[in-house]
């Protein structure tokens, strides 16, 4: 079992890596974020892990029912998934992360919510969404062993919600290295975490926020260009909200079974199809600073974005990375 420096290593996107790795706190901020916390089996008792289908949420509808967003997974993985639905809770993403970090789940779980109080994405960014206005789950899937393309997932994945919204007639690009985006526009976000117990066994955590309406106020509070899916199908999604989240669940099943099989090599070709601002002029930012300037190229077989000026290449890793498209 890989060990957590090699994890740091990995996380580079070293096919070969060394025992140790030079700037192993970068490496920890990939998009693939690793998490090791030593929990005592209390922490876990008061988790919400089941709620009533009549409950309300705060606007009065209905709440989420988890056989309704089981019965709409596809059949690769109906029954085969432990399907989870709250009213409101922090965050999806740290409810499955508080479970793997005391022990790895025997299986897959997909966890929904209403409501989240501190949903977040990637540098800590807040997500925010008024009750039942977005999409929000999590999925928790226990591996055995960690590809060296790691950080790649979140693309992967990336690559099956494109895919699945392109299915149901909304076309999407993707930022890189982890927003969905309609006409500039962010449709929706992935995070996903790498989490291990205390018997060192790896659980990958991929968690969702799509936009389903945006009010105005939602939109100013944002600060950036946003869309929601209602808007683009031009109809309420409310009573086909378990149908979508089984949808896009299964979507984000199936790519981290094949990518955890097959590697990124499945995805590449299709990701760069995709890939928003190819072949324009962008600055890469890190945190405030300029990491690279040049033209999109494409990203390769590691989920780098290969960025190329006056004829020189440079392959940018996944980690807390912006890109400002130059007007």
């Amino acid at each position: 079992m890989l060990g957590e420096d090699m994890i740091e290593c990995y996380a580079a996107g070293a096919a070969n890596p060394p025992k140790r790795c030079v700037n192993t706190d970068r490496t920890l901020r990939s998009s693939v974020k690793f998490d090791r916390q030593e929990l005592d089996d209390a922490e876990i008792r008061g988790l919400d892990t089941t709620l009533p289908s009549t409950a309300l949420k705060p606007n009065g509808l209905e709440t989420l029912v988890p056989a309704e967003i089981e019965r709409a997974l596809s059949d690769t993985w109906r029954g085969h998934v432990s399907v989870e639905a709250v009213a409101t809770t922090g965050s999806t993403n740290e409810d499955l992360m508080l479970r793997a970090r005391v022990e790895q789940p025997a299986g897959c779980l997909l966890r929904a919510a209403d409501v989240q109080t501190h949903g977040r994405g990637r540098q800590a960014r807040v997500w925010r969404a008024a009750p039942g206005d977005g999409l929000l789950f999590s999925v928790s899937v226990p591996v055995s062993s960690v590809p060296p393309s790691l950080p790649a997932i979140t693309l992967a994945c990336g690559v099956a919600l494109a895919e699945c919204l392109a299915a149901h007639h909304v076309a999407v690009n993707l930022k890189w290295p982890n927003d969905i985006r309609v006409r500039g526009r962010k449709l929706a976000g992935i995070l996903t975490e790498l989490v291990v117990d205390r018997m060192a066994r790896y659980t990958l955590v991929i968690g969702v926020g799509m936009n389903l309406r945006l009010s105005q106020a939602e939109r100013h509070e944002i600060g950036v260009p946003a869309i929601g899916l209602e808007e683009l199908l031009r109809s309420t999604v409310d009573r086909n909200r378990e149908q979508w989240l089984g949808r896009l669940g299964s979507a984000i099943l199936t790519a981290a079974d094949e990518f955890i099989r097959d590697g990124f090599d499945p995805f590449c070709l299709r990701f760069n199809q995709l890939l928003e601002a190819r072949g324009e002029v962008v600055d890469v930012i890190d945190g405030n600073q300029n990491a690279a300037s040049g033209r999109i190229v494409e990203v390769d077989r590691f989920g780098r974005l290969i960025v190329e000026s006056e004829g020189v290449t440079r392959r940018v890793s996944v980690g807390d990375i912006s890109l400002r498209v130059r007007p």
